[in-house]
């Protein structure tokens, strides 16, 4: 299923970065649709970026937390 999601943002990224360099390179604005989406990964990237850079803080700072199956490898 991970992957699943990680395809579908995956292509509107890159969607979005193709049209966006398009219109650049023709000096038109971007649609609404194109920037209101890029705004969506935007911030949906930034948000995985701080609850994981919590969850490995954590783990660095020896918190035992329950981790889902195939995370539970020690880091060295």
């Amino acid at each position: 299923m991970a992957e699943f999601f990680l395809f579908v943002y995956a292509m509107l990224t890159f969607f979005v970065i193709g049209a966006m360099q398009r219109n650049r390179r023709a000096q038109r604005p971007n649609s609404q649709a194109v920037t209101m989406v890029g705004w969506g990964l935007f911030s949906l990237s930034s948000t995985l970026a701080v609850l994981l850079g919590a969850v490995a803080l954590a783990l660095a700072m020896g918190l035992h937390m329950p981790l889902p199956p195939g995370f539970d490898t020690p880091l060295f």
